[in-house]
């Protein structure tokens, strides 16, 4: 243990820190950016989506001249499967990349409402089925990231002792709606898993773990330098800050205001002392006649109200 002490010491928690927080912005800008490269395809999607659907509620023209950005929209992801203009009576006027689910010339969707309203089948193609991803609550999440067979198994399970089961397809659709004119954007996508996209984003969760803990041990030990400097129980605020983190570093701060600190030997005392318990230091100065502590500004006893200086006064 004492050891340890002389080491702790001894130890420059500035420098660890200002080392700290350049590895861990380096770090944070690293994972980032390589989440970002890794996603690229999904959040240049979702943004798209988002800057598309503001522009089709401000739109007053109809959607005739948004075809180019929605065709620049099916290509931004591989996810996509197609981009459908419709009419208010459900007939396609425009098919981004000419599906499968475009060449019947409509698609009518019905909902499952006794299993879940969230499940659309077409009509057309009864084997078909959609998912709906509402357009406000469509973002980064594990299911658009692919990371995950939510959407899939969401559908198995409901839908699972059906004949043909197998043979069913799901698809995720969100909407973007016209309400001048009653047209409507279907986004219909497929999503695939990033290679390697879970892993990668549990690897920046354990990194982002790891230095967080470092900062959580971190706090602890410079508490209890601190108080190993000021001759307190060291070990008692040391496993109070590491249990309570800023609450117990709060604590000690004011703990430490509630007293003076030896200019010799580092001790904290309290501020009545006349002079240090460790290493007899004077800390401040007494009143001639009674023998009360005064405080370094004071010139007069706060008990008997004798002039503090009176000897010095007298030399001069």
């Amino acid at each position: 243990m004492d050891r340890f002490n002389v080491v702790i010491s001894r130890f420059n928690f500035k420098k660890a820190v200002a080392i700290y927080l350049l590895i861990l912005i380096l770090a944070g800008v690293f994972s980032a950016g390589f989440l970002a490269y890794m996603f690229r395809d999904k959040l240049t999607f979702l943004y798209e989506y988002h800057r598309i659907s503001e522009k089709v509620e401000d739109n007053k023209n109809g959607l005739e001249n948004m075809k180019p950005e929605l065709a620049d929209l099916a290509d931004a992801s591989p996810d996509m499967v197609d981009i459908l203009i419709l009419n208010g009576q459900n007939q396609i006027l425009y098919s981004a990349k000419h599906s499968d689910l475009s060449q019947k010339g409509t698609v009518d969707l019905t909902p499952d409402t006794d299993r879940n309203p969230l499940f659309f089948t077409d009509r057309q193609n009864p084997e078909v089925h959609f998912r709906l991803m509402k357009g406000d609550k469509l973002t980064l999440s594990a299911s658009m990231l692919g990371i995950e067979n939510k959407v899939k198994q969401e559908y198995e399970d409901r839908y699972f002792y059906e004949s043909g089961f197998a043979a069913q397809k799901v698809y995720l659709l969100s909407y973007i709606a016209d309400r001048t004119d009653g047209q409507k954007v279907y986004i219909i996508s497929d999503v695939q898993p990033v290679a390697g996209g879970e892993f990668y984003i549990k690897a920046v969760a354990a990194i982002a773990m790891l230095f967080f803990m470092l900062y959580w041990v971190l706090l602890a030990l410079w508490v209890y330098a601190r108080a190993l400097g000021a001759k307190l129980n060291a070990s008692m605020w040391g496993i109070v800050t590491l249990f309570t983190n800023l609450a117990g570093l709060f604590v000690f701060l004011l703990y430490r205001q509630g007293g003076r600190t030896c200019y010799k030997c580092g001790s904290l005392q309290n501020k009545s002392n006349v002079y240090c318990t460790f290493c007899g230091t004077k800390l401040g100065s007494v009143c001639n006649k009674c023998n009360t502590a005064a405080g370094e500004k004071d010139r007069y006893c706060k008990n008997c109200g004798s002039v503090l200086d009176e000897e010095k006064d007298q030399d001069e």
